[in-house]
């Protein structure tokens, strides 16, 4: 079962080979291995927003136009892409944990930056608005070590570690609109961990979950406009489901408000969506379907309401992880 975009088997292997991480990539170096494989004629001419997926199964990431999930592009030469983000200008940071770096594409798909994280094997990044810094979360570290959370400040290449106490992975990350960061992962005994970094703070602090609970981490999101945080649960329910939960933030708890059921195309629900992302009274995210009711595939559903999807597409995935939206 593929759960937090790494199986056993790859992570007990990026672990044994993690040890010889190159220094950082400066930005003006020619990565030529990351290009676009394909363009579409109209893809020059598309107009905002973009959607970005990544496919660790056939190491891509797709480009998406909206809201008629039209394909309009393919980069290629990542190993493993993971998790998403989106950045200033209509760039996006794309995670690849096989290869240890933090790709930055722009809006039509091209290299502008990558940055290197030596220490462990990047799963997911946010963006924050506030202070152009980005969060990069290390599902786990070289030698089986535990995962971290790396923040490289605005134009630099080394960035700040940070741990929360008794937190082993790192998945997913949101900043809110006032630069407090928002992450999730599992605790050394396997279980659910949210975690807040909050703004000037020298350490994170673990947040209870209160109100119900969240199985297996997923995605991570600030909603400006209810004040709330949403968080994927791969396994809700404790089941080969995936959904989405609400949560009002306080000072050391998060407690879950609301839950989002989603469903696939034929009417089942969805298996695995990894890393959606919302946008316009909308969720984008790609439903890695390994429990066969029907092929891996795209999807846009309404938010908040969740269930059926509005538009879908079953041509691309393999095995999706990562969402963004380039604007």
């Amino acid at each position: 079962m593929w759960r937090g975009a790494v199986s056993i088997a790859l992570a007990l292997w990026l672990s044994a080979c993690g040890g010889g991480a190159t220094p950082p990539v400066p930005p003006d170096i020619n990565l030529h291995q990351v290009r676009s494989a394909w363009i579409s004629p109209g893809f020059r001419g598309a107009v905002s927003p973009l959607l970005f997926v990544s496919d660790a199964g056939t190491a891509e990431v797709y480009i998406y136009k909206l809201p008629a999930l039209t394909v309009v592009a393919t980069i290629t030469g990542f190993v493993q892409p993971q998790g998403e983000c989106s950045g200033p200008k209509g760039d996006v940071w794309v995670t690849d944990a096989s290869s240890q770096t933090i790709f930055e594409l722009s809006h039509r798909g091209q290299l502008d930056n990558a940055l290197n994280d030596s220490r462990g094997f990047p799963e997911g990044c946010a963006w924050d608005p506030s202070t152009g810094n980005l969060a990069v979360t290390s599902l786990f570290g070289v030698g089986s070590s535990a995962g971290n959370l790396l923040v490289f400040a605005k134009s630099s290449y080394n960035p700040k570690v940070y741990g929360t106490r008794g937190q082993y992975y790192y998945n997913f990350a949101g900043y809110d609109g006032s630069g407090n960061l928002f992450f999730d992962g599992r605790g050394t005994g396997g279980n659910f961990m949210l975690s807040e970094l909050s703004k000037g703070a020298s350490l994170p602090h673990a947040l209870a979950v209160k109100g119900g609970t969240i199985y297996f981490p997923g995605m991570v999101q600030w909603d400006a406009t209810n004040s709330e945080l949403i968080v994927g649960d791969q396994s809700c329910g404790n089941a080969y489901v995936s959904c989405l939960y609400r949560l009002r933030i306080g000072a050391k708890s998060a407690t879950i408000v609301g839950h989002l059921d989603l469903k696939g195309y034929s009417g089942s629900p969805v298996c695995d969506m990894i890393q959606g992302v919302v946008f316009n009274k909308q969720i984008a995210g790609s439903d890695n379907d390994f429990c066969g009711y029907t092929p891996s595939t795209t999807y846009v559903w309404p938010y908040p309401g969740g269930g059926s999807p509005t538009q879908h597409n079953s041509t691309t995935d393999s095995t999706p992880v990562g969402a963004a939206i380039s604007l």
